[in-house]
This record gives structure tokens, C-alpha cells and sequence, in this order.
């Protein structure tokens, strides 16, 4: 990736982690849990969820995730419940943002009246720099709510353990260091994953792009 992309790479991820993050953050606090706003999380403000040495990590690696919110689930009325909804709240926080900005790069196209089968040559070969940026906004927020979702620790959606067997989720809590070395060692050391994650997310963007094509075109 040239310096450009990166840069590109590293807005897109602030603004969605950052929003992601404060999903977390006010969906807790509405439900009496004061603990987001207690430690200054309660804002969409990308720089108040931004982990400084995962920051970094864009540049070395073009991976980041931001800081963790702390929830407080023993104020919740029904804490198993709504636990688990917090932590799918981010998931759909960034599938409403990728179509907000399919929307948004259609009514671009539109506007500018170019041929509708020009847009396909312009997310093909980023001919186009503002549709190549919107592109990947989406794409990128469809692969964080993808890779989210996988029921390993630390991700989201490993909370979904915490439901179906809580004697495994114990476990995982119990060691979770381990659990998060080897999930990145296995991240960074090979293709397998991230080829399972790359055809979900190509699979759900072509759907909604065409479901949201046909409308317009």
C-alpha cells in the first residue's frame, strides 16, 4: 500500500471504529449503565476511542482495532440479554454505514450524470478517487462487522458463547491472553482466515450493491 491508501485506510477506520465504539458506549449508557460516560467514551469523537499503539499497527501491519468500551452488564434489568445486544449493536452501527454510503455513491453517480455502466469500471479500477474512498468506506465497514462476529475472544461476537454454552465462554474468559495471542499469530501468519472473511464480505456487498443498483438504476 503507498502512503495515500494507507491514509485513506487510517480515516476510514477512525471514523467507523469510532462510531462502532460509541455505539457501544451510548446503548449501555441508555440502558443505566454509567460507565461509558464515567470514562469519557459517551462521543462519537474518533480520538477518544483511538488506541495510540494499535494506531501505529495501520502503518506496520493495515490493521487496527480501537479501545475496547467498558460496559458494566450488573446494571442491566436483564444483564445476559442486553449484554449481548450491546455487543451486536457495532456490527449493525457499521452495516447501516456501508449503506448509507452505497446510497451515498449512487446519488454521486447520479448527479454527475455519467453512464451507470461507467461506475462498474470506476470500483473496478479506481478510476474515479472520490467513488474508489466511498467504496472502501463501505467495503471496510462490511468486513468490520463480518470479522466482528466471529465467536472468538476478543471479539463481539464471541458473547454469543456467553448464551449458547456458558461453561466455554468461562474458559475464554478465564484465558484470554492466550486466546488473543494465538488469534493474531494466526492473523498475521496466514491466508486462511482472512480468504473466509474476504468471500463473506465480497458476498454481502455484491447483494446489497444490486439490491440497492436496481433502485436506482
Amino acid at each position: 500500500m503507498d502512503i495515500f491508501e494507507i491514509i485513506q485506510l487510517a480515516i476510514i477506520l477512525a471514523v467507523s471504529i469510532g462510531l462502532h465504539e460509541y455505539a457501544h458506549a451510548y446503548i449501555s449508557y441508555k440502558l443505566w449503565d454509567p460507565t461509558p460516560k464515567l470514562q469519557w467514551r459517551l462521543t462519537p469523537n474518533p480520538i477518544k476511542h483511538i488506541d495510540p499503539i494499535w494506531f501505529l499497527m495501520i502503518f506496520l501491519i493495515h490493521f487496527w482495532r480501537g479501545k475496547p468500551v467498558q460496559v458494566n452488564p450488573t446494571y442491566y434489568k436483564n444483564p445476559l440479554k442486553w449484554e449481548l445486544i450491546v455487543a451486536l449493536w457495532w456490527p449493525a452501527t457499521n452495516f447501516v454505514l456501508a449503506i448509507i454510503w452505497i446510497f451515498i455513491i449512487l446519488i454521486y453517480w447520479s448527479i454527475i450524470w455519467l453512464n451507470p455502466s461507467d461506475l462498474q469500471t470506476a470500483l473496478k479500477y479506481n478510476t474515479d478517487i472520490i467513488i474508489s474512498f466511498r467504496w472502501l468506506f463501505v467495503w471496510l465497514n462490511i468486513a468490520l462487522a463480518v470479522f466482528n462476529m466471529f465467536p472468538i475472544y476478543p471479539l463481539d461476537g464471541y458473547r454469543l458463547i456467553k448464551i449458547i454454552k456458558p461453561s466455554a465462554w468461562f474458559w475464554m474468559e478465564k484465558n484470554w491472553l492466550l486466546i488473543t495471542i494465538a488469534f493474531f499469530v494466526i492473523l498475521i501468519s496466514t491466508n486462511i482466515f482472512w480468504n473466509i472473511i474476504l468471500n463473506i464480505v465480497n458476498f454481502i456487498f455484491n447483494i446489497l450493491f444490486a439490491i440497492f443498483w436496481n433502485i436506482f438504476y
